[in-house]
């Protein structure tokens, strides 16, 4: 199926869920109006029983319209979520779809907070930041999702690991359902409090996302000491001086007692609460379903734990998210109930006066105090196996929107990058121009000429991407694709800086003294060098080319070169054994220039900067 055809498919799943969500939507408004008119009427028959004649009537009147407006809310709050989940399915499909048709520069996950200029090859590469391979692939919407999907693309994989994520992405590729479903899940957390993330007009459901939510607060919670529930005496007094407050001031109220009985021990409570503000407000911060987002991620957990899919680091992934033998989403239910009734704390007019007689936010927290004691070890599991899920599922979406990609076969041998109709996925279909590229021995290297604009670049940031995803377990765009584990270094994208005094040449210098020096420490390294050494003049640019290329073949690595200079491609001795030329060319017709991005044989034999300057206005001679 074509990336076009996916794209449709999308785009009517998306229409599907759009016009389930506004049916639901009528409910809901249907709901809200009848939720209205029962608590009108309850308000207008009780005002009646009290000021009319037909006392009767109208409290009977009263009491049914109020039982009708008590029912009616949850199951008008049942109505708004699943309105609010229809519009999450209809935002993946969005996404899905923007991602099949080559608008996938909308979505909001770009991964920008994991740019970092001093990695070995994510800037070249365009690992990360708008228009990334992240945000092309990324379907993680959860925090540690995002960053496991970041680790898995930017740091190395164990051999043995790299086989067990491509069989766990295959097997998750043919479950759509299961993957939308964990993603809407997903939107859930991130999305804002007071409105759904839903997609506009255009498809497009950036709009209303955020940056998701860090656990990290509730982990240090869930990981950390008890709060209350080691002192024995706080449990205790929690327990008892209640019982007696409230009996002395139902007592004093009949007047069998002195106010002065029950006022005692209503202030030795109201000390205790102040004395244990502080944790009590440290563990409010870390859990409640207002200030955290923690609640929301138990209907993943519920998702993870259906998983039935021959693949063992899937399943894995589910027994990760196993805690004592409780069910992570029992033990979320559980949770949640503690939670709600904590929540009273934003009840500023109620939540002061209850504290007070009933101690209540030391019961609220003695109670999760046990709930950590028997899980809290666990949760920081249950995110890993969420952020994994949704790492894998990124992956698993590439492979089942883009069937024409392939898995990487990882060799173990001598350094090896072999590749069949290789293109670059950040490309889209329609304009897409695939290369086979061989590098099958030690110290052999592409030395790549051609014009300005001609694909040199392109070709160069294919094969880093191929190398990257292949390693990750990610499909390859490629037919095929087989290469050794391999280490890669880049000098491609070099910025200067004014601010820490850094010339470009200087920062290419640096680039390349990290590529030796990798090259330095084993074989096992791909470099890609784009226009190299072009900051300095002509002839010490070829003398220092060809050493720096002499040594990379002395040390056995493999990888390819591009530049400008058609001196360099004067090669002698190892070089010339070891360094195979290829290029890239233009063709003219009736004074213009145009690009079939075609890897040839053999050196370039012509530029195109004169014409270009003159294409626009600028009126050089050509000759």
């Amino acid at each position: 199926m074509s990336q076009q055809c996916q794209a449709d498919f999308y785009a009517a799943r998306r229409q599907e869920f759009e016009r389930h969500g506004e049916r639901i939507a009528a409910q809901s408004r249907l709901l809200s109006n009848l939720r209205g008119l029962s608590f009108g009427t309850a308000a207008i028959a009780v005002l009646v029983a009290i000021f009319g004649s037909q006392h009767l009537t109208a409290g009977v009147i009263a009491a049914l319209a109020a039982l009708a407006f008590i029912v009616l809310v949850p199951v008008h709050a049942r109505v708004i979520e699943k309105e609010e989940d229809a519009r999450r399915w209809a935002s993946v499909n969005a996404d899905a779809e923007a991602r099949c048709s080559g608008r996938w520069l909308e979505l909001p996950e770009d991964g920008a907070r994991y740019v970092d200029p001093s990695h070995p090859y994510s800037e070249d590469l365009d690992l990360f930041g708008r228009g990334s391979l992240f945000q092309r692939l990324c379907l993680a919407h959860t925090r540690f999702g995002q960053d496991r999907l970041a680790r898995m693309l930017d740091s190395p994989t164990e051999f043995d690991q790299i086989a067990e994520r491509q069989n766990a992405v295959r097997a998750f590729a043919p479950a759509l359902e299961l993957r939308q479903r964990l993603e809407a899940h997903a939107l859930a957390v991130v999305e804002r409090p007071d409105r759904p993330a839903a997609p506009t007009p255009t498809g497009k459901s950036a709009a209303l996302r955020r940056e998701p939510p860090d656990p990290d607060p509730f982990l240090r919670w869930a990981e950390g000491p008890s709060a209350l529930a080691h002192r024995r005496w706080l449990v205790w007094s929690g327990r008892l001086l209640p019982v007696v407050s409230v009996t002395a001031i139902l007592a004093a109220s009949l007047g069998h007692l002195h106010a002065i009985v029950w006022a005692v021990p209503l202030m030795v409570q109201v000390l205790i609460n102040w004395g244990v503000r502080v944790e009590v407000g440290t563990v409010f911060q870390a859990v409640s379903a207002t200030q955290g987002a923690f609640l929301r991620y138990g209907a993943m957990l519920e998702v993870l734990e259906g998983i039935e899919l021959d693949s063992l680091l899937l399943r894995s992934v589910r027994a990760n998210s196993a805690s004592k033998g409780t069910l992570p989403s029992r033990a979320m239910r559980h949770f949640r109930r503690t939670v709600g009734w904590f929540d009273l704390r934003h009840n500023g007019l109620v939540h002061p006066f209850v504290d007070s007689v009933l101690m209540w936010d030391v019961h609220c927290v003695v109670a999760l105090d046990r709930w950590k004691h028997r899980h809290g070890r666990n949760t920081r599991g249950w995110f890993e196996a969420i952020g994994e899920a949704e790492a894998l599922s990124s992956f698993a979406a590439l492979a089942h929107d883009a069937p024409g990609f392939c898995f990487a076969e990882i060799v173990v041998g001598p350094p090896r990058f072999s590749a069949q109709a290789l293109g670059h996925p950040l490309i889209a279909d329609a304009r897409r121009v695939t290369n086979d590229v061989e590098l099958s021995s030690p110290g052999c290297m592409l030395l790549v000429t051609g014009s300005n604009m001609s694909g040199k670049s392109t070709l160069l940031r294919s094969m880093g991407l191929a190398a990257v995803m292949g390693l990750a377990g990610c499909p390859v765009c490629a037919e095929r694709l087989a290469m050794s584990p391999l280490r890669i270094g880049t000098s491609m994208r070099v910025r200067d800086s004014l601010e820490s005094g850094v010339s470009h040449f200087y920062a290419e210098l640096g680039k390349l003294k990290r590529v030796l020096t990798l090259a330095h420490a084993g074989s096992d390294v791909l470099f890609l060098l784009d226009e190299i050494l072009h900051g300095t003049n002509s002839r010490e640019r070829q003398i220092g080319a060809r050493w720096l290329l002499g040594e990379l073949i002395r040390h056995g690595v493999i990888g390819a070169v591009s530049t400008h200079d058609e001196a360099l491609c004067e090669l002698s001795g190892a070089l010339k054994e070891h360094v195979r030329q290829v290029h890239f060319r233009e063709d003219v017709s009736m004074g213009k220039m145009s690009f079939d991005f075609l890897l040839r044989p053999g050196p370039v034999t012509s530029g195109n900067a004169l014409r270009l300057m003159r294409s626009v206005g600028l009126d050089v001679p050509l000759e």
